[in-house]
């Protein structure tokens, strides 16, 4: 279908659809997009397509998938009053930490901090540690990235490295989260090439264990202010906790995509066939491997077939996920359905079982 939108309105578009800018100009959280440049906007997504200059639209709608204009942008005021504050810090690398509930919009306000930062020409790093919702790495791990060009999704990025945690929750594996963001952590700050850590975290923000496993990232990471995207006052418990950090309050943004817990788990489902596309089956020997999260394993035999699995080099960088199939504890052989052709040094046990059609499971 055609669509033209005047300029100051915002074309919002759920997905499964792909867009096409025929004519005008268009940004989306501040990438401007090309005309004739495709955007696909992924199910259970939304995205808003505001219009600079009057603007003609080409769009497909997928199944379910839905377009409705807005007379104004959809960028709240505070967005770019928190880019003011975080652009006028001094030491650097600045470490900015994004919380919030689950489909605040915390992604969306991290894609147009990175976008305006990307415009002053400065180095970003982007730490992902939403194991539920990953943008940056497969689900169940924390993933970071470089920031080399304006985007549309976090997701446009590559990956540059990832820790496989194997849970969708980070409370059940507090302690191997903070290992896995600490580690990823470490490598940033290590390279010194990045003037802005943006870390993203989970939607966990309500109760006493999501209180106390952000108050230890706070603790941990030290960053330079904790940016909270609120709706009502959720996050009070939190901020009253870290009198000495810098906190900054946003306001979510209207397109912000409630999704109900089923709708969570497709799009989870949508992401383990991505990273598993052309996998194949690998025979793995154990004994010259090492096994991380074994105590995960069924004892029974043939319980493990299903499991979710990370693999890794001797280097620790993460080669990708796999399915373990079958491990012969007699013979020390693991059989893995997995895209990685090169042999780890390690695998990682998680705590997903996934079906034949990668459907998620009762472990």
């Amino acid at each position: 279908m055609k669509k033209n939108i005047e300029t100051g309105k915002t074309l919002i578009v759920n997905g499964p659809s792909s867009v096409t800018v025929t004519s005008g100009k268009v940004e989306v959280f501040g990438n401007i997009i090309k005309e004739k440049q495709q955007v696909i906007v992924r199910e259970g997504k939304r995205q808003p397509f505001h219009v600079l200059e009057n603007a003609e639209f080409h769009v497909s709608l997928g199944v379910n998938a839905t377009v409705q204009e807005e007379e104004t942008s959809t960028i709240p005021t505070s967005w770019s009053e928190a880019l003011q504050v975080v652009t006028a810090m001094q030491n650097k690398p600045a470490v900015i930490m994004v919380v919030g509930k689950s489909d605040s919009g915390k992604s969306s306000f991290s894609t147009y901090m990175v976008n305006n930062l990307v415009s002053k020409k400065t180095k970003i790093a982007v730490l992902d540690s939403d194991l539920e919702q990953s943008d940056i790495g497969p689900p169940c791990t924390i993933a970071y990235t470089y920031v080399i060009k304006k985007v549309t999704e976090l997701c446009e990025l590559g990956m540059a490295n990832a820790f496989f945690v194997g849970v969708t929750s980070p409370t059940q594996a507090v302690a191997r989260s903070i290992e896995g963001l600490t580690a990823m952590h470490k490598e940033i700050m290590q390279k010194h090439e990045a003037d802005y850590v943006i870390i993203n975290t989970d939607g966990m923000i309500e109760g006493e264990s999501a209180v106390n496993y952000k108050m230890q990232l706070v603790n941990q990471f030290k960053p330079d202010i904790v940016i909270g995207i609120k709706s009502q006052e959720e996050l009070a418990p939190l901020f009253s906790g870290m009198p000495t950090i810098s906190t900054h309050y946003v306001e979510s943004s209207p397109v912000a995509n409630g999704r109900s817990p089923e709708k969570r788990t497709k799009l989870r489902e949508l992401n383990y066939a991505k990273y598993l596309k052309d996998a194949k089956v690998r025979s793995l020997f154990a004994n010259y491997m090492e096994i991380q999260e074994k105590n995960v394993l069924p004892k029974e035999p043939g319980k493990e077939k299903g499991i979710l699995v990370g693999l890794r080099n001797s280097k620790k960088q993460f080669l990708g996920i796999g399915i373990m199939l079958e491990y012969n504890r007699t013979r020390q052989t693991i059989k893995v359905l997995t895209p990685v052709s090169i042999k780890p040094a390690s695998i990682t046990i998680g705590r997903i079982r996934l079906d034949p059609e990668l459907r998620e499971i009762p472990l």
